[in-house]
C-alpha cells in the first residue's frame, strides 16, 4: 500500500458475511487504527471490498507493515474474525492531499 494513495481492497472469505449484523475492517499500525464498518464496506457472499481515502493512508508510516483484519457478527450472535493480514506501506515523494 502507498501512502496518500486511494486503494481499494477486496479479501476473499470462506465465510459468507452478507447477512452479518456488523463487519468492520481493521487496519492498525502502531497506534493508528482505521476501522471501516459494514455501512462503507461492499459485501457479496464471498467477498468483502474496503476503500480508504488519501487522508485514511497519509496516517500510515512509510517503512512499516500496517495489520488488517475482518471481524464481524453473525445474525445468530456468533463472532468471527479473519486471519491478521500484513501489508508494506510505501513512501510517497510529495507528501499531503492532492
Amino acid at each position: 500500500m502507498i501512502r496518500g494513495t486511494t486503494p481499494t481492497h477486496t479479501f476473499h472469505t470462506d465465510i459468507d458475511l452478507s447477512g452479518a449484523t456488523s463487519v468492520f475492517v481493521t487496519y492498525k499500525q502502531g497506534t493508528v487504527n482505521i476501522n471501516k464498518a459494514k455501512a462503507n464496506l461492499t459485501i457479496t457472499s464471498s467477498t468483502v471490498v474496503a476503500a480508504l481515502s488519501q487522508a485514511e493512508t497519509l496516517q500510515l508510516s512509510a517503512g512499516a507493515d500496517v495489520q488488517i483484519q475482518i471481524r464481524a457478527k453473525m445474525s445468530d450472535g456468533t463472532a468471527v474474525a479473519s486471519n491478521i493480514m500484513s501489508v508494506p506501506v510505501e513512501a510517497i515523494l510529495k507528501d499531503g492531499e492532492i
